[in-house]
C-alpha cells in the first residue's frame, strides 16, 4: 500500500469520526411542579461546558424565573451546538437551555355557558386535547358531560 493510500484512509477515518460526533444531538426535559410545556419561553441561552461536557456547571433559579413554581426546562445539544463542539474538537461544548414558565394568569376572555359548551363539546377540541395534552383528556370529557346535564 502506498503512503498516499494510507493517508487517504486516515483522512476518511477522521472525517467519519467528526460526522459521528456532530450527529450526536440530545435533549433532556425536566418538569418542575406541574410543568409548563406549552408556556412562554422566559430563558433561551447557550450554557458553556468544556471537554465534551465534563467540565462546567449551570445552576438555574427556578423560583426567580417562575414565581408560580411550574416550569419545564429543556436542555439540548442542537445541530449548531454540535457543530461548534466538533470545530473545537470537543474542547468547548455548548448546550442550549430553554425555560418555560406557567404565568398563573387566566385568559381575559369571557365565555357564556352556552359558548363554553359549544367549544368544549366539539369533537375536534377533544381530539386536540387527546393528542396534545392526554393527561387532561379525562377532565375535559367529564367537563363536557357536566355541561350536557
Amino acid at each position: 500500500m502506498s503512503r498516499q493510500q494510507r493517508s487517504s484512509g486516515g483522512t476518511k477515518l477522521v472525517f467519519i469520526a467528526l460526522m459521528v460526533a456532530v450527529a450526536g444531538c440530545y435533549e433532556h426535559t425536566f418538569n418542575v411542579g406541574a410543568g409548563a410545556p406549552y408556556a412562554p419561553v422566559v430563558e433561551d441561552d447557550w450554557q458553556n461546558f468544556w471537554l465534551g461536557g465534563l467540565i462546567g456547571h449551570y445552576r438555574l433559579d427556578v423560583e426567580r424565573l417562575c414565581p408560580t413554581g411550574d416550569a419545564t426546562i429543556e436542555a439540548k445539544q442542537t445541530f449548531l451546538n454540535g457543530l461548534v463542539t466538533a470545530l473545537t474538537s470537543g474542547i468547548y461544548s455548548p448546550t442550549t437551555v430553554k425555560v418555560r414558565c406557567r404565568t398563573g394568569r387566566r385568559a381575559d376572555l369571557e365565555l357564556s355557558a352556552e359558548d363554553t359548551r359549544i367549544l368544549v363539546g366539539d369533537s375536534a377540541f377533544l381530539d386536540w386535547v387527546g393528542r396534545d395534552m392526554p393527561e387532561l383528556l379525562d377532565e375535559a370529557t367529564s367537563a363536557v358531560a357536566a355541561l350536557d346535564r
